[in-house]
């Protein structure tokens, strides 16, 4: 009978020196098996650590922090850069989405912090795209997925957003950064991978820092034919949604996108049958030209407002915005329509809020927010306004907001585009 046999072999690296070789067998009946072990003699330092060019590596084969996030409180966390390199400022908020990282990466100018730890792992796709760029200042995540798992998946995170010159940090502990953030409310912060800049560098970075203004100038949404008799939207761009803008098409609207500068003038001269103000980042009160752009534009036409949109009518009705500990930011905000006394849960992004006492008689609010109580929309009937303060076109979800067992008819598309789109049918009716 034929004897089989096998070799194992352990090689050593010839930079450790000489090695010495033994070969033993054992034999199991009829089969002989043949062991060589090749021992190393070198002998280690006395630190007992090898070095990288011990190794043969030109570098470390993982990757060390190198990025820094340095909050306005005087906080510094070390964490690993991935996407573009550089230095960013913006105001850091927590967002408990545990999906749709891609339509909040491109919906406002902030450093978002995902409390969900595992971000990346559907990778991005073109159809979720919530704006023609990305708005976003920095994403901070506490588990950066390095592979994708998804039908639809065209691109990795890193390399999207390092297209897109926006800075990404990962292996941070992002849990305490957001209880920090819930005890002193949202903070501003910088992230940066320059290391020729010290932390005081970058505190007073973030001292310095206010919100800017990135909208663009006027253009058209591609619009589709849709139900029933077309509405002329203009849309005031405060860092507006597609999927806004998609819901208002689906419903047969022509919309033309202006930029927030847009004077009340020029908006009344294209005839709109309404006027949408969209949502945005930062303070409203920072934006005096936008509240009195409001003012001329209010009793003219039909108006809805969206969460920056919302509060720009609070303030050009003559009431206060104050901004929240630390704000709203994710999917899963109860809201209850005050109306039809039914509860949705709501996907919110805002850190200001509309006093509802401070509003003027004929006023309403209509929505409530169950977590705070906070004023969530309002409604001026004698002047045809609505608003909400937070995302009724529902995307990336929970879809309550848009749910297909309230849509109002003739307009199936739609929740609250619905009652826009009618409340414009109505005013052009009694203007005939």
């Amino acid at each position: 009978m034929a004897t089989r046999a096998a070799t194992t072999s352990l090689l050593s690296n010839p930079s450790f020196g000489s090695s010495s070789r033994r070969t033993s067998q054992h034999k199991t009946g009829n089969a002989v098996r043949v062991f060589t072990v090749i021992q190393c003699s070198a002998s280690l330092s006395t630190s007992n650590s090898f070095t990288d060019a011990t190794l043969g590596l030109k570098g470390k084969p993982w990757k060390i922090a190198d990025t820094r996030l340095v909050l306005e409180d005087g906080s510094v966390w070390n964490a690993k850069s991935f996407g573009a390199s550089g230095t960013q400022v913006g105001e850091v908020v927590f967002n408990t989405s545990l999906t749709g990282y891609q339509e909040i990466l491109t919906d406002a100018g902030q450093i978002v912090l995902m409390t969900n730890p595992h971000i990346g792992n559907t990778g991005i796709n073109v159809d979720d795209e919530e704006s023609q760029q990305c708005f976003l200042a920095g994403l901070v995540v506490r588990s950066l997925s390095m592979s994708t798992s998804n039908w639809r998946c065209t691109e990795h995170l890193s390399d999207y957003l390092a297209k897109r010159n926006i800075m990404g940090i990962y292996d941070v502990d992002t849990r305490a950064i957001t209880r920090r953030l819930r005890q002193d409310g949202s903070l501003r912060g910088v992230l940066s991978t320059d290391a020729s800049k010290t932390d005081k560098d970058l505190l007073e970075m973030s001292h310095n820092w206010s919100i800017v203004d990135k909208t663009g100038s006027e253009w058209e949404f591609n619009t589709a034919s849709g139900v029933g008799k077309r509405s002329h939207v203009v849309a005031y761009d405060f860092g507006i949604k597609h999927n806004i803008l998609r819901r208002l098409a689906s419903a047969g609207c022509k919309i033309t996108v202006v930029p927030s500068t847009w004077p009340a003038s020029e908006a009344l001269k294209m005839k709109p049958d309404g006027v949408l103000f969209s949502n945005g980042p930062g303070d409203p009160s920072a934006v005096p030209y936008a509240v009195e752009t409001v003012k001329q534009i209010i009793g003219e036409v039909p108006v809805f407002g969206i969460c920056m949109g919302h509060q720009l009518l609070g303030q050009a009705l003559g009431g206060k915005t104050s901004k929240m500990k630390f704000g709203h930011h994710g999917g899963n905000h109860p809201v209850r329509d005050i109306r039809k006394n039914r509860v949705e849960i709501s996907a919110q992004n805002h850190n200001y809020a509309v006093d509802p006492d401070s509003l003027p008689e004929g006023a309403q609010m209509t929505h409530i927010n169950l977590n705070d109580k906070s004023c969530a929309g309002l409604a001026f009937p004698a002047l045809n306004i609505m608003s909400l303060q937070y995302h009724p076109e529902a995307s990336p979800g929970p879809h309550d907001s848009d749910s297909g067992k309230r849509r109002i008819s003739p307009f199936p598309h739609t929740y609250f585009f619905g009652e826009f789109i009618s409340m414009m049918e109505q005013a052009k009716q009694k203007a005939e």
